[in-house]
This record gives structure tokens, C-alpha cells and sequence, in this order.
């Protein structure tokens, strides 16, 4: 049984229906909580803008209600106890056509998930606008990011690494650092995978990190280029 099945089981009936006998069943893979939105991290690739939830941690659920606009779609979000208490909620925030959904997770490993929202998804990248989480559990906007998708971006010495496609034989390299100020730009590199060299465009925040401009370039040029 997943987590956030057993966090729905863990509440009991008497919260899930309003004191009326229980008769679902916990192992189904269509189980759906008591606001009958499908999990967003259970949508198949390319449902964008659909209702659904997210359980965050192991005591609350995120809600997002996506809704037509004059210019595409908006979205509101909200963020319940799992006793369906709210807690916190913020938008319209303005959707352009993202086949992603949102998603959540750690990427400054300070043991609390960071909120994705996909904004607008091209031919292959798509533009997430990023929330952290303060001291209290609310969410605050931090800044945008683009790349493929959340579960591959990659974290590598406190830094959060995104990959965007430029053309057919470019794409970018971008790592980004999370703190209380926001996400800043660690530096932007460019990767050509016809000339297979790799040059950076910006480098503004390499020496706060102490990274080396030409190791980060030959460590990149060392890849396997097939």
C-alpha cells in the first residue's frame, strides 16, 4: 500500500465519508482521497492543467483547481490539513499550455519539498515556477527553472542541475542554488553536441560556490558524447 494510501486509511472513515461505512478499497490502483481529484504524480504524461492533489509529508495535501482564462488557463492552489483544514492559498496563477503536472520535491536537502508548477511546456521544455516552503509550511515563490522534468533534474554539491534542449544539436546546462533569498543562477552553460564542446554563458555565481570556470568546462567536455 502506497503512503498516501495509508494516510487516507490512517484518518478513518468517520473523516473520509462523514461517519458512513467504509467500503473502499485502499489497494486500488483508481483510489482517490475524499475531494475525488486524482493524484497529480499518478496522471499520465501529458495531462496537464488537470485537477488534482499532492500529499505533502505525511499531513498534507496540496489542491490544484485549473480553470479557462482569456489567455489560456489559471490555476489556484491550496494547501489542507488532511482533516481538511486550510492552511494556505495562493494564486490565479497564469498556465499556457503544460502538458506537465505539478510535483514536488527536496532539491536544497533541508528535509522539506519544494513545489514545481509546470507554467508552459514548448516542444521539449517545459518552464516550472518554483516554491519553497518557510519555517512555518507555507509556500513562497523562490523563482523559474526549465528543463525537462523534476524527477531528472539532478543535484549535484548543494546545487540543482537542469538540462533544456536549444536545437538539435544544442542544449543547455543550468545550475541553480536554493536558498532563503530565492533560487539564483549558479551558471548557464551551452553544449554542443555536434562540435562536442561546451561553453559557459554565465558564470555569475561560480565564485561564491569556489567552482572552477575550466574544470567545469572539461568536466563537461569529458562526457560521453554518443
Amino acid at each position: 500500500m502506497s503512503l498516501k494510501n495509508r494516510m487516507m486509511l490512517a484518518l478513518g472513515c468517520s473523516v473520509l465519508l462523514g461517519g458512513a461505512a467504509c467500503t473502499q478499497d485502499f489497494e486500488q490502483a483508481d483510489f482517490v482521497h475524499d475531494e475525488g481529484q486524482p493524484w497529480c504524480d499518478e496522471l499520465e504524461a501529458g495531462s496537464g492543467s488537470t485537477d488534482c492533489a499532492l500529499l505533502l509529508g505525511e499531513d498534507h495535501l496540496i489542491f490544484f483547481e485549473y480553470a479557462p482564462s482569456a489567455r489560456g488557463t489559471r490555476l489556484m492552489v491550496k494547501l489542507n490539513t488532511l482533516e481538511g483544514q486550510e492552511v494556505q492559498s495562493f494564486g490565479p496563477i497564469a498556465i499556457e499550455d503544460s502538458v506537465a503536472s505539478p510535483a514536488l520535491r527536496d532539491i536544497n536537502s533541508d528535509d522539506r519539498e519544494e513545489l514545481f508548477i509546470p507554467l508552459m511546456t514548448g516542444n521539449v521544455n517545459t518552464l516550472w515556477s518554483l516554491w519553497q516552503q518557510d519555517d512555518e509550511g507555507l509556500f513562497h515563490r523562490a523563482g523559474e527553472v526549465s528543463g525537462f522534468d523534476v524527477d531528472g533534474f539532478e543535484l549535484r554539491n548543494g546545487l540543482m542541475i537542469t538540462h533544456s534542449r536549444g536545437d538539435a544539436a544544442t542544449s543547455y546546462e543550468t545550475a541553480s542554488r536554493l536558498t532563503a533569498d530565492g533560487l539564483g543562477t549558479v551558471y548557464e552553460m551551452l553544449i554542443d553536441h555536434a562540435g562536442r564542446d561546451c561553453r559557459l554563458l554565465d558564470q555569475s555565481g561560480m565564485a561564491a560556490m569556489r567552482l572552477n570556470a575550466a574544470a567545469v568546462v572539461a568536466a563537461c567536455e569529458a562526457r560521453d558524447w554518443e
